[in-house]
């Protein structure tokens, strides 16, 4: 039977285990309690920092949440002559690099060792891990990362590509193109034109770049959760969990990190989660706008996370995994999440932003102002891009999100137009403009 030792920013933090009637229990060490006091939320909001261990179901959920999904899991489990289902005996196995900054390592282990050289990938070498991935699931790497999609993950160093090693961990994920002539064949394309859109509008600074490895078509996007200092070749993570967690929800199930007319997971949930560690709402009324307006459907829980920092502040996490999906025909417009109780995509407008920003507690003014603001900067965002630099995203996917952008606007300025200034009042001088390419605010303005 395997028990963990959870490190996190350089402190053991926890014991894991099992007990012989099939329990999980989770027992804060002193250092974490000396280091960040009782009730601090490091590893997760459902797992504060207390004498007693929380219950096992939540517990298990947690974890299960660092886990793939589907066949990757089945094949990485096989690899380690585990069963899929033993989260301990998995994770003992995979812990060492997965999302956020948690190190999950058998009981006793040091969590940098064993550890080996860095060696550059060729091209072939990163295309046969594609290949290896497509073909069974998951790449023959140590990694532990949900998710469904066909993906391996690097570590990027000074002088190319790197297998990941427990000292330097995974900092980039590379994604594998869908089929040639599919219905979705332009997902990646879409990703990273979503992904430029939203660091032009200050809403991520999640960079992603389209490269083919050896005929091997795929995305590489940089991890929000990792930062690398190449001349070093070494990597800091960062911890996060994202909102399945938050919400102690099980996500064996792949279709329960979407609500789809049940309770949870949900929009309003998520921000009382959020408010309870004192994390601003604006960003993820911002980063709902986003979705909506470039029609990312797949805005599920799991893809909304909050970062963890080693001082015990919290933020939400910046736009991730973003695509436009509208224009794919393939008959599904329901957002992931209700907005006010709403999630048909050809349906939900400003109004809808706004009533979902009011259950949240934000003010009718504020939430005005943050909607309008996104959809400003997301105009700007999309009038400067470069769109020949995304050459596999097609006119018809564009035209979709102009339009969303203009629809939005248009019932944002009939319905909640700003109060008319007296006529007495002084007039504005007017404002000079941003450069073409730089709209102004924004939480990651001015990391493009």
């Amino acid at each position: 039977m395997t028990d963990l030792d959870a490190w996190l920013y350089g402190t053991r933090v926890a014991v894991i285990r099992r007990t012989k009637a099939g329990r999980l229990s989770l027992q804060y060490t002193e250092d974490a309690h000396r280091r960040w006091g009782l009730g601090a939320r490091m590893i997760s909001v459902q797992l504060p920092l207390l004498t007693n261990s929380p219950p096992s179901v939540v517990i298990e959920a947690w974890l299960r949440g660092l886990l793939p999904e589907g066949r990757a899991r089945a094949r990485l489990a096989e690899r380690a002559c585990v069963d899929p289902n033993d989260v301990l005996g998995f994770l003992a196995r995979y812990g060492r690099d997965t999302a956020g900054a948690l190190v999950l390592v058998p009981e006793g282990d040091d969590p940098g060792q064993p550890d080996r050289p860095l060696h550059d990938l060729s091209e072939q070498e990163i295309a046969d891990q594609l290949a290896l991935a497509d073909m069974n699931g998951a790449a023959d790497q140590a990694s532990s990362l949900a998710g469904l999609e066909t993906k391996i993950v690097l570590t990027r160093t000074a002088t190319g590509w790197s297998m990941p090693t427990p000292k330097a961990p995974s900092t980039h994920i590379v994604k594998l193109s869908r089929p040639e002539g599919s219905r979705t064949m332009d997902l990646i394309d879409t990703e990273a034109a979503a992904l430029e859109l939203a660091c032009r509008a200050g809403i991520s600074n999640v960079q992603a770049h389209l490269q083919t490895f050896a005929g091997k078509r795929a995305i590489v996007v940089t991890r929000y959760d990792r930062v690398a200092d190449l001349e070093t070749a070494t990597v800091q993570r960062l911890h996060q969990e994202d909102a399945a967690q938050m919400l102690g929800l099980n996500t064996d199930d792949p279709l329960r990190k979407f609500q789809y007319g049940g309770a949870l997971p949900s929009l309003a949930a998520i921000a009382t989660k959020l408010s309870d560690i004192g994390v601003a709402l604006d960003p993820l009324l911002a980063l709902t706008t986003l979705n909506l307006a470039i029609g990312n459907v797949d805005a599920h829980a799991k893809n909304i996370s909050v970062l963890h920092g080693p001082e015990g502040r919290h933020q939400l996490a910046p736009a991730y995994d973003i695509a436009m999906h509208l224009h794919q025909n393939t008959g599904e417009h329901r957002f992931a999440m209700d907005v006010a109780g709403e999630r048909d995509m050809n349906i939900l407008g400003a109004a809808h932003l706004i009533e979902e920003a009011l259950s949240w507690r934000i003010s009718r003014r504020r939430a005005v102002s943050i909607v309008r603001d996104t959809l400003e900067r997301l105009e700007a965002a999309s009038s400067a891009i470069d769109r020949d630099r995304h050459p596999g995203v097609g006119e018809a996917a564009w035209a979709i999100v102009d339009s969303k952008i203009a629809r939005l606007n248009d019932e944002l300025h009939k319905s909640f137009a700003p109060p008319v200034a007296k006529s007495r009042a002084k007039a504005r001088a007017p404002q000079a403009r941003m450069p073409k390419g730089h709209p102004s605010g924004g939480r990651f303005s001015g990391e493009l």
